[in-house]
């Protein structure tokens, strides 16, 4: 059950440490920094999005969180150069493959100027202000969670037998990862002595992790693959990168099938138990 007092802290909360963590940021754009500001600006969206449609539009709020969003997008772009990077620089020195980290290198100062100039004004806004006329009631809000938890559900449960079929379901792999870190953050916002939920956010951690890990593979494999004219080296690169992603798929599938074995333990049976109860 998700009652007010608690939720309105935990929104207070995720709005403060977005605020803190867009300071360090502002200092050392560093790749925790990225991910820190990052996970926080995803735990603010959860619990913003919980919120009635009246109480998402047209505030204070909405605003700022429209505004932690260009910043999230930005900061996920230059993590994304940043995972081809750290890939690329394990290969051998090539003529193309130093010309492509140095084109990357030059498009990531450009994106960080960016979003530094996104969190600047950002931090230029006061925080403590913008919950001030938030009315909403328990009953609004417990109906808005679970709409979004059975959606989430009803998602994970439609994709993962796809993706589990077929190593190759770039698109419904992400739509997965996607459900699943979403269903994690929404699930945060239930108080910690809930059991099934905590162990339920354990699972999609792992679950998440492993197809992160993938998505990572995917997305530099299909960077490298768009390259005009690619070379010799460059070819030798993907077909590398396809043969560990093809054991990290497998690492996937052994993890899953254990987690969605038919008992009272299996993951997807924890996460109906939220849908039916919603």
């Amino acid at each position: 059950m998700l009652n007010l007092l608690p939720f309105l802290t935990k929104l207070s909360e995720n709005l403060q440490t977005v605020s803190n963590r867009i300071n360090k940021y502002l200092k050392k754009s560093n790749a925790k920094q990225i991910h820190d500001v990052r996970t926080s600006i995803r735990r603010l969206d959860a619990t913003f999005s919980t919120l009635p449609k009246k109480y998402r539009n047209g505030s204070p709020l909405s605003d700022y969180v429209l505004q932690c969003k260009e910043l999230f997008k930005i900061n996920s772009e230059i993590r994304d150069f940043d995972i081809i990077y750290e890939k690329l620089r394990k290969y051998p020195s090539s003529g193309q493959r130093d010309n492509i980290i140095d084109a990357l290198k030059k498009t990531r100062k450009l994106k960080l100027e960016r979003a530094k100039n996104v969190a600047v004004l950002l931090k230029s806004i006061d925080t403590g202000t913008i919950l001030d006329e938030l009315g909403v009631t328990d009953k609004e809000l417990q109906k808005r969670y679970n709409k979004i938890v059975s959606r989430l559900i009803s998602i994970i449960e439609s994709t993962f037998p796809v993706v589990l079929a077929n190593p190759l379901a770039i698109e419904e792999l992400h739509d997965l990862r996607i459900a699943c870190k979403k269903l994690r953050y929404m699930l945060e916002l239930l108080p910690d002595d809930n059991k099934l939920a905590v162990q339920t956010r354990q699972s999609l951690q792992k679950i998440q992790d492993n197809l992160g890990s993938i998505h990572d593979f995917d997305f530099t494999i299909g960077y490298l693959r768009s390259l005009p004219q690619s070379s010799n080296e460059i070819q030798e690169i993907v077909d590398k990168e396809n043969d560990i992603r093809r054991l990290q798929f497998e690492k996937f599938v052994n993890y899953s099938k254990r987690q969605l074995r038919i008992s009272p333990d299996s993951f997807l049976f924890k996460i109906r138990t939220f849908k039916l109860s919603a």
